[in-house]
């Protein structure tokens, strides 16, 4: 079998991609690397070559004795290709976390402990134990996939800190200081369906179906760091390519404000807003209501909590999301102190209070 048979087109997105043997490891399991993304059979090709260049000459994995920066630069170049820009900036921020702690340790020295310790560090200096989730799965995959190590540690446990998120009289005060700003259609189309920040820049007039007060959500735009460049690309998950019903009010507030301009919510320029500008200008006007400035992306949380506290099911609410129910449940719900009370309260009662006695009604026969 040539090289070129190797090659592989995603029938779904055009692009190429292949996988390749490595050989086997010193313990004797196998080794294989895979690499997508290319937008040419001959760019896949190009990389196929060089890796199989690399495994014959012994050379597939870095050295022991290479430092922590050298292998997670290494890892971070191999897949280049086949990560998003904003994704691979994500990454090699997060790794750059751990540069000043591990960067000069070499890969033989590396412990559980060492990295165990870092996170330590690096929660004392106020990141959250969220990112350093994140940051010890990529270092895992990372050390792995380059030096063929299972780095052992234990991963930082979840937050005791609920993810501040407003109450219904924020929201409603929020909703009541908007009315009269221009971008009115825009913070109520937010806070009646939660859609991402990306989502909402992303909308064009062709999205909207008036007659069945449907709303399709196709695409989003982000920024891709660090150049700031907004790209546009599909939702985040297959979950948020979505249709979201529209309630009357939000349906008449969008039609009445039609503009010319192929996308819903445009700049000064006549350009589709940017996400990061959402944010900072939601920030100011929350302050400027009495609410707290903790960013749009909260209010995905607080209708997800609403909605299941008020008796939709996971799945309509999951759908409204574009998101993943199991997903939903794990980051985007949460339980308030009224509800917390009522459970204890109905709790006790079921288990404690002695079953009603049953009466029995006699029926009068005409």
């Amino acid at each position: 079998m040539t090289a070129t048979d190797m090659i592989v087109q995603d029938s779904k997105t055009g692009l190429f991609g292949f996988r390749i043997e490595l050989g086997r490891d010193r313990t004797g399991a196998r080794m294989q690397a895979r690499r997508t993304g290319f937008p040419t059979e001959k760019a896949a090709l190009t990389e196929y070559r060089r890796l199989a260049r690399q495994r014959d000459i012994n050379l597939a994995r870095p050295r022991q004795s290479d430092t922590v920066h050298t292998i997670c630069e290494q890892w971070l170049h191999s897949r280049a290709q086949e990560l998003q820009p904003n994704t691979l900036y994500n990454y090699s921020w997060l790794l750059g976390l751990i540069d000043p702690h591990l960067g000069t340790v070499r890969a033989n020295r590396l412990s559980a402990r060492l990295a165990e310790r870092a996170y330590r560090d690096l929660e004392a200096a106020g990141y959250s134990r969220t990112t350093l989730r994140t940051l010890d799965l990529i270092l895992t995959k990372a050390i792995g996939e380059q030096i063929g190590r299972t780095l052992g540690t234990h991963k930082p446990r979840h937050t005791d800190h609920v993810r501040p998120v407003w109450t219904l009289a924020e929201a409603r005060r929020f909703h009541d200081h908007v009315q009269h700003d221009h971008r009115y259609p825009l913070w109520r189309l937010l806070l009646t369906t939660g859609l991402r920040r990306g989502e909402l820049c992303a909308l064009k007039w062709t999205d909207l179906e008036p007659d069945l007060a449907a709303l399709h959500i196709t695409r989003q735009r982000v920024v891709e760091d660090p150049t700031s460049c907004v790209a546009e690309k599909p939702p985040k998950s297959h979950n948020g390519t979505r249709t979201i019903v529209l309630d009357p009010a939000t349906l008449t507030c969008l039609t009445t404000t039609a503009t010319r301009s192929a996308y819903m919510f445009i700049g000064r320029t006549g350009q589709p807003l940017r996400p990061d500008n959402i944010t900072s200008r939601f920030n100011q006007l929350a302050t400027a209501a009495g609410c707290r400035p903790i960013g749009p992306h909260q209010i995905r949380h607080l209708i997800a909590s609403t909605m299941l506290d008020t008796g939709y099911g996971i799945h309509e609410t999951a759908e409204r999301l574009g998101h993943d129910p199991a997903t939903l449940m794990r980051y985007y719900t949460r339980i308030n102190a009224n509800r917390r009370h009522q459970a204890t309260q109905h709790l006790a009662h079921l288990l404690t209070e002695p079953p009603p006695t049953a009466t029995t009604s006699r029926v009068r026969l005409d």
